[in-house]
């Protein structure tokens, strides 16, 4: 399997990919709480949760072309506590489904590899995108996880990170353009096993192991599972240092947004050289599709009345024999409840860099060494179901094009949500 011959095959397809798992990440946080019942009574063993969100975008500068477009995805979910439900001791579960639909602004606008909106995919389409069950032991401490899978919802995961519109902040570029079709992460999902050890509280090391080939390349309308010849899997292993588990965090006045985590990636399948052939002329196939990441947030201030700012970094690398990209950077602000007045607002700034290799840049001559992308935002939160999020994104040599100009990119948020 090789990457296309042209950057107008590559770059369709990284958009498609990095069409963000940060949303399905967001999600898995909100959905996971419980709801406390009236006082005296326990937590519903069920969470039924509804988040609607649409974006308008305008590219007013650069790109490929000015315009404004509008796009948006449902999200429905439902998860289950089957010990409370059945009896099953340690055993929960939960089902995700999707609507996208809407424009396509990086697509037709700004040309980006990396991408521009976590919501916009290159099929529209609605689909279960996740359904699983859990098993856990030993006050969790050891657990097991089985079926359609998000990898994006458990490892790769930075919290404060979670507010920003481009996809980067999920899962990393240099991941998400990886396999035949993504791993497996926002919009499309494979079967997979995910097993998770805690030594202590604060600690944990997850491995998963995933279908290589996530939903059907061929058809990307509805859920798709299958299991072909030569699909593979994808291996990930995460282990991370989350302080504010600890037993005694409140006491320690511990942050609960601090988390240090390192990951290791790999695919079992073959994949196409970009530039370098065999004898016969084909692609030279190699088996070292793999990359690793680190990721770091922490509370760098907090304010008396209980605002604070947040900061965090990530950084990830990929095979760039096999991958456009070679590595990729981030690193942002994120500050919550600064206002007194405005307690659940945040401000965010973001600056995100995507670096092409060597080969891709044989592949396709005269691409530039780096896609960056600078993003401020702002969450405000207007009801109880309605949160408004103005945005805007500085796009420094979209598509790692330089005849392109620089894009910058003005819209808006609207997010809706309902729980139960």
């Amino acid at each position: 399997m090789h990457c296309g011959t042209n950057k107008e095959r590559i770059v369709p397809a990284l958009s498609r990919i990095l069409a963000s798992g940060l949303l399905a990440a967001s999600i898995e946080a909100q959905a996971a709480e419980e709801h406390e019942g009236p006082a005296g009574h326990p937590a519903s063993p069920y969470t039924f949760g509804l988040l609607y969100r649409a974006d308008v975008l305008s590219n007013v500068s650069g790109g490929l072309k000015h315009g404004t477009m509008a796009l948006g995805n449902l999200d429905a979910k439902a998860d289950f506590d089957l010990d409370r439900l059945a009896g099953w001791s340690g055993v929960s579960a939960g089902v995700h489904a999707i609507w996208s639909h809407g424009s396509k602004p990086n697509r037709y606008l700004i040309g980006s590899l990396q991408g521009i909106d976590n919501i916009e995919v290159e099929t529209n389409t609605a689909k279960i995108f996740q359904a699983w069950i859990e098993k856990q032991w030993l006050d969790d401490r050891f657990s097991v996880r089985f079926g359609l899978y998000d990898l994006n919802s458990e490892f790769y995961v930075s919290h404060c990170s979670g507010i920003f519109l481009h996809p980067s902040p999920g899962i990393g570029s240099e991941m998400a353009q990886t396999g035949v079709n993504g791993p497996s992460v926002f919009p499309v999902s494979s079967v997979a096993v995910r097993l998770r050890v805690r030594p202590t509280a604060e600690t944990y090391l997850q491995l998963a192991v995933l279908d290589g080939v996530p939903g059907d390349p061929d058809n990307p309308r509805g859920t798709h599972i299958q299991f072909n010849d030569g699909d593979g899997t994808l291996r990930a292993a995460e282990v991370g240092f989350i302080p504010s588990l600890a037993k005694n965090a409140e006491t320690l006045g511990l942050s609960p947004t601090d988390k240090y985590a390192v990951g290791v990636w790999s695919y079992t399948a073959r994949f196409g050289d970009l530039t370098e052939t065999d004898a016969g002329g084909d692609p030279l196939m190699r088996d070292s599709n793999r990359g690793f990441y680190v990721l770091a947030e922490r509370t760098v201030h907090a304010a008396v009345h209980g605002g604070h700012v947040d900061a965090f970094a990530r950084y990830g690398r990929a095979n760039d024999d096999l991958n456009p990209l070679s590595s990729y950077t981030q690193l942002g602000l994120v500050a919550t409840g600064m206002i007194t007045s405005r307690p659940a607002d945040q401000f965010a700034l973001s600056w995100t860099q995507a670096h092409t290799g060597s080969k891709y840049r044989q592949l396709v001559p005269g691409s530039d060494r780096h896609e960056s992308v600078w993003e401020l935002t702002w969450r405000t939160l207007v009801n109880d179901w309605l949160i408004v999020q103005p945005n805007a994104q500085y796009i420094v040599n979209p598509g790692a094009d330089p005849g392109t100009g620089d894009s910058l990119l003005l819209g808006v948020r609207f997010e809706i949500s309902l729980e139960k």
